[in-house]
């Protein structure tokens, strides 16, 4: 598997896969992730519906308030059109009363002259004046007629006047209820505009969660895939460190410019103590870079070696056991038990110069007894019982910086 992505599985999965060993729990492990990525899709889905439902409601809001205000419009003009008819009745009933009041002036103009020529006088003298009978009921039918007609005259000026006055009365109110639902439309616009402003608002509350979701289901996704990579690396690398624990295998170093899983721990690392130093400024290993130059030049042991195993085993220098124990390599651990059997030191130095001596003697010499090359993956072989340590180890050293670089 790449060196990339063994840095990836070492800064990032690690620990999630607490327990790498063998006859841990990986298993479980790819279990949780599947479990998690289910959940995350399920998640997903039920947030993608809910997207579907608030747009179905903003679209289904947007055409209420299309019909509110076509409906809105038609009153509007439907108003402007009463307004018309409005000042064309009170035109007509304007005109009305000037014919009336001029026709009252006539007819009391007439009643006056009448009266101040003699009145009923002048009426019966001009009845009794009559030279026959039949002379007689002719005028008596014209002083009638001419009394009826003035009465006529006065009924069909005060009909005309009320019937004016009831189409303006009915043109007013008609105008008063179309004002009136004008004004109601307007608001209910108002409600509709704000039911689309709260329906928007959920829509895009809907598309940040099924958003959210979705970069859930990616995540999980791709932690399920780094998991599922890493237990097909894993037991790979475990049947490859079987072998050659069986086959007691030697694992001949390989140069290249690149420090990997091959590279000769026993040739000079090209580090210095300043750079090693502001390598790690700020962490718990600061200011060991002339120790860790120290085991080098003593030991011949590589110091970018010593740099990236003592990170990987004690979290920068944080781990339990390096805060109780000073001890930064796990040296002396096992699997059952790892904080009672490390082994203790008095400071991080006097662990880094032990263990660089151990490790030259033990695992990179040839006469050593745990002897499968001067490399990682040599001592992969009987160091450490995760088969990707010595990947994990070359990973972290091809991150720390050379002088110059």
């Amino acid at each position: 598997m790449a060196a990339a992505l063994a840095l990836v599985l070492c800064l990032a999965i690690t620990p999630v896969l607490a327990d790498s060993s063998p006859g841990g729990d990986g298993g479980g492990d790819l279990a949780a992730a599947q479990q998690a990525l289910a959940q995350a899709q399920l998640q997903a889905q039920q947030a993608r519906n809910q997207v579907v439902e608030a747009a179905g409601q903003l679209d289904n809001a947007r055409a209420q308030l299309a019909e509110a205000q076509a409906q809105l419009t038609a009153l509007q003009g439907k108003i402007t059109s009463l307004d018309a008819e409005v000042t064309s009745d009170q035109a007509e009933v304007s005109r009305l009363d000037g014919e009336i009041q001029r026709d009252k002036q006539q007819l009391a103009a007439f009643l006056r002259a009448s009266y101040e020529s003699g009145g009923s006088q002048t009426t019966i003298e001009y009845l009794v004046d009559a030279k026959s009978i039949s002379d007689l009921v002719a005028r008596v039918n014209e002083v009638s007629h001419v009394a009826n007609a003035g009465n006529v005259v006065v009924d069909q000026i005060n009909a005309e006047e009320q019937q004016e006055q009831r189409v303006l009365a009915a043109t007013v109110e008609a105008r008063s209820q179309a004002q009136a639902a004008e004004q109601q439309e307007a608001t209910q616009e108002v409600i509709i505009a704000n039911d689309e402003a709260n329906d928007a608002e959920l829509l895009a509350e809907d598309q940040a969660t099924a958003s959210a979701a979705d970069d859930a289901t990616t995540t999980a996704q791709n932690q399920y895939d780094l998991v599922s990579e890493y237990e097909s690396e894993y037991a790979d690398a475990a049947e490859a460190l079987a072998l050659a624990r069986a086959d007691d295998t030697l694992f001949q170093p390989i140069a290249g410019p690149l420090f990997t899983e091959d590279t000769d721990l026993t040739l000079p690392s090209g580090e210095n103590a300043q750079t090693i130093d502001s390598f790690l400024a700020g962490t718990a290993l600061a200011g060991l870079g002339a120790t860790y130059m120290q085991a080098e030049k003593t030991y011949g042991v590589s110091a970018l070696y010593l740099v990236a195993h003592s990170i990987e085993e004690s979290a920068w220098g944080t781990s339990a056991i390096a805060q109780s124990d000073n001890n930064l390599f796990g040296y002396g651990a096992d699997d059952s038990d790892p904080a009672g059997d490390a082994s203790r030191f008095p400071s991080f130095a006097a662990c880094i110069l032990y263990v660089a001596q151990q490790v030259q003697e033990k695992y990179l010499a040839q006469e050593g007894e745990y002897y499968h090359g001067p490399t990682l993956r040599g001592m992969n072989v009987d160091y450490a019982s995760d088969p990707l340590w010595a990947a994990k180890i070359a990973a972290i050293a091809r991150t720390i910086p050379l002088p110059g670089s």
